[in-house]
């Protein structure tokens, strides 16, 4: 597992998503690199299958030339169900739970932008 101040930046990238002149179906290597890094911290954690799965496919099609706008926005719906799941846990610490609901949020934020194709 990642170091915390590893997580913490992971973070905020992610929160620094959510301004007006992103688009959800924006691929550049930063966004890959950023699910690269998240796929990093939860990799072999029984809890975070299910994310891994759709980070993977997230990643996979923000690949894509021209990613298709309706499965990013669900993929990113279903991710922030399932971080919000995983911050239930009963195992969770109170922190952490915290700043993965806030992740969870910040997913359905981006999956309700505007698209605004920037090519």
């Amino acid at each position: 597992m990642a170091s915390h101040a590893l997580d913490q930046r992971l973070f905020e990238q992610t929160a620094s998503l959510t301004d007006e002149h992103n688009s959800i179906s924006e691929s550049s290597p930063n966004r890959v690199e950023l699910i690269d890094n998240w796929l990093k911290v939860i990799e072999g954690s029984e809890r975070t299958e299910l994310i891994e799965g759709k980070l993977k496919e997230l990643r996979d099609e923000l690949k894509l030339n021209k990613p298709d706008v309706d499965r990013v926005r669900e993929l990113l719906l279903s991710l922030a169900d399932s971080t919000s799941l995983v911050a239930q846990g009963t195992h969770m610490q109170e922190q952490t739970a915290s700043e993965l609901e806030k992740l969870a949020m910040t997913l359905r934020k981006l999956a309700g932008l505007q698209v605004v194709d920037s090519r």
